[in-house]
Order: C-alpha cells, then structure tokens, then sequence
C-alpha cells in the first residue's frame, strides 16, 4: 500500500510538471503573443519614412519623441466610494519628425513633467529656431482612434493649424497606448508574469521532488520521528485500513494521505480530538482538524460527506478520542488540556455521539451533540437527500436521534448526513424504512 501512494506521489508531481508547463505556453502564447512581445521588446518606428500606420495597428511599437504640440484629452478616474477625482493619464499630439507626420500618444499622469518639456522644447523650434536635445521613447500598442478621442483629437488638430499650418494634412488618427501590448493591459501582463514564475517554482520542485525520492523521504522522516513505527507496520496498516477516498486512508494506528504531492501521516494513537470545519464566503475551507497530545493541529482538506466518513472511522477505532466541536470543549482544550482528556464523549465510553457538525461563515461547528446516534453495530445509516416532505423527516429523525428540532433540522438540511453510525444491519434497516416512508433517500453502508 505504501508503494502504491508513493507511485501516487510521483505521478502527482509529474501530472505538476505538465500542467504547468501547459499552462506556462498558454499565457505566454496569450492573445497576440502579449507576453512574449513585451520580453521581445517593441517595434522601433522612429528611423520609419513614408510610415504606414495601419499596417502596425494593433501591434507594439516604440516611438522616440522629441517634440509635442500639446494635449488633447485628460483622463480622469472618479473613486464612486468617496467622490475624489484625479487625473490617470493624458493624450498628447505627438511630431514624429523623421516621417514628418503627426499622431496620438496616451500616457500616464506620471509623465506629465517629461511631456510638457517636450511640449517647450516644440515651441522653441517652431518660433524660435533652437533645437531640442531631450527625448522620451513611447511605447506601447498603436491604435485607431475613435470616439470622443478622435472628435477631441480633430478639435486639437484644427486649433493647431492656426499656429502651424499644414499640420491638419499631417496628423493620422492613431495614437500610441503606453498602457497595453498589444491590446493587452500592461498590468495583466505582468499578472500573466507572476503566474508564469511561480509555475516554473512549481515545476523545479516537483522535478527535484522526482529526482530525489521525495515521497520515500517523507515517510522516513515521520518514522524518524516517532520511534516504533516502522515502514512495514504503516504498510500493514494502511492494507486493513478503511479507504476513505481515493488518496487518503484511515486505520488503527495511523492516517496516510496524499496532499498534492506529498505524503502525509498521523499516528492516530496520539490524536485526541478531530472535527470538521467548514468556511464558507471569499475563503472556501473544508477540512477535519486533528489535534494530538502535544496540542498540535493537523488540517486534513476533505470534503464534507469524505469527512464524516473520517470521522465515523476515528469514532469506531480511537476511543481515546472526542470527535465533534462544542465551544464548551474548545474553551476546556484551551484552559484545562488534562480534564479535557477525560472528556466522555465517546460511544465506547456512554454510547453518546459528538455530532461532527459543520460551521457556518468561519464559525467552528454546531454546538449540537445528539444522544444515542451510535450503537454496537457496524452500520452507517445515511440521509441521502430529504426528498419533497422535509417536515416530516425532521420529525422522523428526532424520534430516531434524540435531537432537538433544531439540531434535527441542521441535520437533515446539511444532507447527505450521517443519521446512525454503529448500528445493527437489522437496526439500519428499520431505521433506513422509517425514513424512506416519510419520503427521504437513505443509504447503509
């Protein structure tokens, strides 16, 4: 069994490998070749005669600019929080001088200062006859200009060609966005960037992971830990195990599963207490926590119906263990770990059953402990789904629990759920009948 979920962990680390290289060649072979453009570097258009602008539309170009006739739009971001407004970016009427012709350049407020130097340096030729020696290089994706752009950009180039005439037969309606590559946002390349490199983390680890017997290290390492175990014994464990999913399996004196690529283990005799715990909202957790002798927490990501499988199997094999959450319990681990020891909620101690129940927006579990839900029997009887009469299941199922009703309504609205666990089949039969007569789906197992 160990071999096998060492094979699993190699072939986990490998299917990492080729997953993120797909992904790798996919961003970077992003619309356009974004990515790959903007390593590459733009197409320099300065030296260009005769330019046809058309011919780059779309692409990503650089332009040396030493001067600028102006600025044609500004653009402003309003916060809809506060109100503030401020000013993003400007477009400016741009000279190309080696193609003796006129377009568009969008760039960010921070450019400002450079821009109006230019715009001087402009004004000091044409009126005055000094050269300039500043220039700034724009780069970014050439566009067409449309809209309300153009329709300010043909307004600045009219007012222009009362100052400089024969600049209306100059200007082209494209104008150079220093913002995108090649229609790609700036920003979201960058993104694509850090995706890639973390990717490329991934796949050196898993490759090292590969290359140095990862999995077999891992397991050494806990039986380095904990003096006693041996490879042999987990393997015999793990073979009388119950398999609660496909990667994760639950025995006697240990709990092994694969997590990604790695091999995880826990020597269940030194678990006291687990419980599921659920966060639902922005952050998405499912897990059963594990808590041993030592206080320390081990999270094992499960589903829910995968972990009250878990739980029901830690239920039946760990009698020194509670199982479910109360906030009573909670605050009695925290103040007083040696009276919580002696805790008995436990079926093998007074038949009674902590009910593993699931929390709600960050919360740690139901503060319900239901009466009764576990015998000496070896069957599971499992609420599937309510069906149309729920009423009436509720009522079947606190007449078979113990609960409350609004214990018994959680129970039955967080379907699939565990109704009994431990019983007799001929118990589980009858059970199983009571509630298909009220109209609900149960399975035994």
């Amino acid at each position: 069994m160990l071999e096998d979920i060492k094979t699993r962990s190699q072939k986990a680390a490998k299917k990492r490998i080729i997953v993120w290289a797909i992904v790798i060649v996919v961003l970077m072979l992003a619309p356009l070749l974004a990515p790959l453009q903007y390593l590459i570097g733009p197409k320099d258009l300065t030296d260009e005669k005769n330019l046809d602008y058309k011919k780059y539309e779309g692409k990503y170009v650089e332009f040396e600019v030493k001067y600028v006739f102006g600025s044609y739009m500004e653009k402003i971001s309003k916060n809809t929080k506060t109100g503030s407004r401020r000013t993003t970016g400007y477009g400016y009427v741009v000279y190309n001088y080696n193609d003796n012709s006129c377009f568009a350049a969008y760039l960010p407020a921070s450019q400002k200062s450079t821009m109006n130097n230019l715009i001087d340096q402009a004004e000091n030729i044409y009126f005055y006859g000094i050269e300039g020696t500043k220039s700034v290089k724009v780069k970014g994706t050439l566009k067409k200009l449309s809209g309300t752009e153009l329709r300010f950009y043909n307004e600045t180039i009219e007012e222009l060609e009362e100052i400089i005439p024969g600049i209306t037969d100059a200007a082209v309606v494209y104008y150079v966005d220093s913002e995108s590559v090649n229609r790609i946002p700036t920003v979201f390349v960058w993104i694509i960037y850090a995706v890639c490199v973390f990717g490329l983390i991934q796949i050196v680890i898993s490759a090292v992971r590969l290359s140095t017997g990862s999995a077999q290290k891992q397991i050494d390492k806990f039986i380095s830990a904990h003096p006693g175990s041996t490879e042999g014994e987990i393997d015999s464990d793990m073979r009388a195990a119950s398999k609660v999913t496909d990667s994760l399996w639950a025995g006697h004196h240990y709990t092994v599963w694969l997590e990604g690529v790695k091999i995880k283990i826990l020597d269940n005799t030194k678990l006291v207490w687990a419980y599921y715990y659920r966060v639902t909202g922005r952050q998405n957790i499912s897990q059963v926590l594990t808590f041993d002798l030592d206080k320390k927490k081990v999270p094992i990501n499960i589903s829910k119906e995968s972990g009250e499988k878990l739980l029901a199997v830690y239920l039946q094999t760990q009698p020194q263990m509670v199982v479910g959450y109360k906030s009573e319990i909670e605050k009695q681990y925290k103040k007083d770990f040696a009276g919580f020891l002696n805790i008995a909620y436990n079926p093998w101690k007074n038949g009674d059953y902590a009910q593993a129940g699931s929390s709600m927006d960050g919360g740690y579990g139901t503060d319900s402990y239901g009466s009764g839900n576990y015998g000496s029997g070896s069957s599971v009887v499992e609420l599937v789904d309510a069906g149309n009469d729920k009423l009436e299941v509720i009522k079947v199922v606190r007449e078979i629990t113990g609960l409350g009703l609004s214990e018994a309504k959680d129970l039955v609205d967080s379907a699939p759920s565990i109704i009994k666990n431990g019983v007799t089949e001929t118990e589980a039969q009858n059970i199983k009948a009571q509630l298909e007569t009220a109209g609900a789906s149960v399975s035994i197992r």
